[in-house]
């Protein structure tokens, strides 16, 4: 086993392959290299995908960690962000009959493709789960869209519960589109700034037929104002809640929220339990 010791969580480098029990094993983005991260984010082993598996496993016997639930919320993050975003709304979420399952992907260094593989290779990996609802943020919206209509995951490998998107860029966005023509800009953001961009994001197929989905828009009164003093062309530009719209929702709300991280404010968690019990907001 590897010396072990603290780590971010592989926030931008790192992507989650395989999750169980919140443990996970991660791979670089530019090595290939594979680590195990327990629920703490302490790595307990590096090198191969199975030589990590393998060491997941003797953990699993000496902590007798229980087998996973059988229905699970996945949780995943928008451009830049990670999966602590969601630590508020995780836990709130989590009850005896559902686990969470909050994971990283490298959104800043890799295009929408590799992102999508590395879904199916994570969702493809989960053990024991029988029904699996969603919660994105932002891009993460656009990245579940595509997921959802692969034929990995259609062919009914495990149910599909609800989907709740938040500030999703389901129509493009003309920020990200003007950013996305800027090479500097780009780079540094990533190449999945394109998928945003006006062009893309109407390619992207929309959720499989009686998909179950509900959108929410959150709205911070100090960047309204400020967007609202702009002159009207960049006002154009900067993401509006008729940018996140598609067609076959269950419900739009929008939340007003001072909090700088919307996804820990108390009334997106809310609104969020309530869909994902009863489908509506």
């Amino acid at each position: 086993m590897a010396f072990t010791f603290f780590t971010l969580g592989g926030r931008q480098l790192w992507e989650d392959v395989y999750f169980y029990q919140k443990w996970r094993i991660q791979r670089n983005c530019l090595t290939k290299r594979y680590r195990l991260l327990d629920n703490w984010d302490i790595r307990r082993e590096s090198g191969s995908f199975d030589k990590c598996l393998k060491t997941l496993k003797k953990y699993i016997d000496i902590f007798q960690i229980p087998l996973p639930k059988k229905k699970a919320i996945l949780f995943l993050h928008g451009l830049g962000g990670n999966k602590n975003q969601f630590k508020k709304m995780a836990a709130a979420l989590e009850t005896a009959g559902r686990a969470v399952i909050a994971i990283n992907y490298p959104s800043t260094r890799k295009d929408f493709n590799a992102h999508l593989r590395q879904l199916l290779l994570l969702t493809t990996n989960l053990e024991g789960t029988e029904e699996l609802s969603f919660v994105t943020y932002g891009m993460g919206g656009l990245l579940i869209r595509a997921l959802l209509n692969s034929p990995a995951i259609s062919s009914g490998r495990f149910k599909i519960g609800r989907i709740v998107q938040i500030d999703p860029p389901n129509r493009g966005n003309q920020l990200l589109e003007t950013v996305s023509d800027f090479k500097i800009l780009s780079f540094i953001l990533g190449p999945l700034t394109k998928l945003g961009s006006l062009r893309r994001a109407s390619k992207v197929p929309p959720f499989p037929e009686k998909t179950e989905f509900g959108i929410i828009t959150t709205q911070n009164p100090l960047i309204s104002f400020l967007r609202n003093i702009l002159p009207m062309s960049w006002q154009r530009k900067i993401y509006r809640p008729g940018d996140s719209f598609l067609a076959g929702n269950r419900g739009m709300t929008e939340i007003k929220t001072w909090h700088p991280n919307p996804l820990a404010d108390k009334k997106t968690i809310r609104a969020c339990q309530n869909f994902l019990q009863r489908g509506s907001f």
